[in-house]
């Protein structure tokens, strides 16, 4: 008797929560969209500007967004992976990441490796035009440094050897103003603008290549003061950096983030650390790019 007991029990118990299991199932059946930034930047910073994008993204989208490790990154915001260029775009290849924000100069690799689709980066409303900026030549006010070939022999700090502004364009553009990278002058990756520009400022380095937008940004939090530096070179403009899209992303699921998106509003802190950045706008890859690409091109033609 206390076997049947015992196995009408069970049995009454499996078809009484089954149902509960299976609905608790479907309320969590929201798609996964693992997202990631560039280690260039800390993760503070990422999760002030980003993280209100985030949680509208996977609000709007009904979407879980999660770190590489299946963390949902909304409630846990420090969870955030950044990493480095080659994991970020191994892990677009392979699948493991469908949305990831990338540096302008990775922009092209990701697009020429068939890895994924850039389908925003940040704008404002009241020009229609996306973000820029432009690649600094900077060293400290009181170095006596006052043109490009002063550097000549010195210690140059660039950023990661996929940045755009901080090691492409200089590569591309430097040696025409006298500045041959490895050659005659020391190239030592400080990896992140930031650094290259504290370095600068505390004597590490001679000089660095930088992004402008970089370099206001800490102005306008206050850690440096512009007074500080002297620019020797400024470039023409390059796109800021993008959110690109994995290709094995559904093209439904694909369409809806796309839109929420374009949806998005900064809030006033960012829009202020974002260079007046107030939206999340479409981009060209053909148009936007153009100056990028021209960069990676230049860059072939010398090897």
């Amino acid at each position: 008797m206390k076997f049947k007991f015992t196995r009408f029990l069970s049995l009454f118990c499996v078809a009484f929560t089954a149902p509960l299991f299976s609905a608790a199932q479907n309320l969590s059946s929201k798609p996964e969209i693992a997202i990631a930034f560039p280690k260039t930047y800390n993760r503070l910073e990422t999760t002030k500007l980003y993280g209100p994008y985030m949680a509208h993204l996977a609000a709007c989208a009904k979407v879980d967004l999660v770190n590489l490790r299946a963390e949902n990154i909304v409630q846990r915001p420090d969870s955030i992976d950044l990493l480095t260029e080659r994991e970020l775009l191994e892990h677009l290849q392979s699948g493991k990441l469908q949305i990831a924000q990338l540096t302008s100069g990775l922009v092209p690799v990701a697009v020429e490796t068939n890895s994924a689709t850039p389908f925003a980066t940040r704008g404002s409303a009241s020009t229609g035009k996306i973000a820029s900026y432009q690649l600094k030549l900077i060293t400290r006010i009181d170095s006596g440094f006052t043109q490009p070939t002063d550097l000549i022999g010195k210690r140059i700090a660039h950023t990661t050897p996929g940045s755009n502004s901080g090691n492409l364009a200089p590569r591309a553009y430097f040696p025409k103003l006298g500045l041959q990278p490895d050659k005659n002058y020391s190239v030592l990756y400080s990896q992140g603008h930031e650094r290259s520009i504290m370095g600068v400022l505390h004597g590490f380095y001679d000089g660095a290549a930088v992004a402008s937008d970089q370099f206001q940004r800490m102005v306008t939090k206050g850690e440096i003061r512009a007074s500080t530096f002297r620019t020797l070179w400024e470039s023409e403009s390059f796109p800021a950096e993008a959110f690109v899209m994995g290709k094995q992303t559904a093209s439904e699921l694909a369409a809806r983030l796309r839109k929420c998106t374009y949806d998005y509003r900064f809030h006033k802190d960012a829009i202020k650390l974002l260079d007046g950045s107030d939206r999340l706008l479409p981009i060209s890859f053909e148009k936007d790019y153009a100056a990028v690409r021209y960069v990676l091109a230049q860059l072939n033609s010398k090897q």
